[in-house]
């Protein structure tokens, strides 16, 4: 049984945009949590794929020890956990439709686009890479270009009249990470492989960005 702790942690990675989801998410809750830098240091790294059966980051553990992985289920739980402000507001099913497919297309081309350029990105020279590649980063541009096509159409700075929730969240720490890239493509071998991949992130993407990026929660993820 692993021992409860006096404050909320929340193990991650600085850069990540899953990490930065749930930092997000817990910021939107007001709820103070103690950050462990899993990517700096083995140790908590190991420290928190023991908490967790599916030994992901960013990995939650509450004060009494109960550790829930993957940002969406955290999301999810701290809705149902605690008050506040919603991350998934209720109400108009046109809304919940609206939320619900941003996320969806966000997690496709994220994961997508992580998956080909770190964990396959090895299998380069197999005969069937060009068109695996073709068909993997085709469907994660389908996904940017029509997440593209969502933030042009909104007419307002978030995704639901109602203001910032999970829908934002999602869409906000995808495009800072996607237009981030670039920049440390020379230092991260994992990175300057997702760059060559040929995806592109489309400008209605930054520009509805725009709006978010001095926010005080975004400004202290650093």
């Amino acid at each position: 049984m692993v021992a409860s702790s006096p404050v909320r942690l929340l193990y991650h990675f600085p850069l990540s945009p899953f990490s930065r989801r749930a930092r997000l998410a817990l910021a939107h809750k007001a709820l103070d949590v103690t950050l462990r830098d899993a990517r700096a240091d083995a140790a908590l790294l190991d420290e928190a794929r023991a908490r967790s059966a599916i030994k992901t980051i960013p990995l939650l553990v509450e004060p009494d020890g109960r550790a829930l992985g993957d940002s969406g289920a955290i999301a999810h739980y701290l809705d149902a956990a605690y008050g506040g402000a919603a991350l998934w507001p209720r109400g108009d099913a046109r809304d919940a439709s609206a939320m619900f497919e941003i996320a969806a297309l966000v997690d496709v081309a994220l994961n997508t686009i992580v998956d080909l350029g770190s964990r396959y990105f090895d299998l380069k020279g197999d005969a069937a890479w060009p068109a695996v590649k073709g068909e993997m980063v085709g469907r994660a541009q389908s996904a940017l270009d029509a997440l593209g096509e969502r933030a042009a159409s909104l007419g307002r700075p978030t995704v639901l009249a109602s203001g910032w929730c999970a829908a934002d969240i999602w869409l906000f720490t995808a495009t800072a990470w996607l237009e981030g890239l670039p920049a440390r493509a020379a230092t991260n071998k994992n990175v300057g492989q997702i760059v060559t991949l040929g995806w592109t992130l489309p400008a209605a993407l930054s520009r509805w960005a725009d709006a978010h990026r001095e926010r005080a929660d975004v400004r202290a993820l650093g």
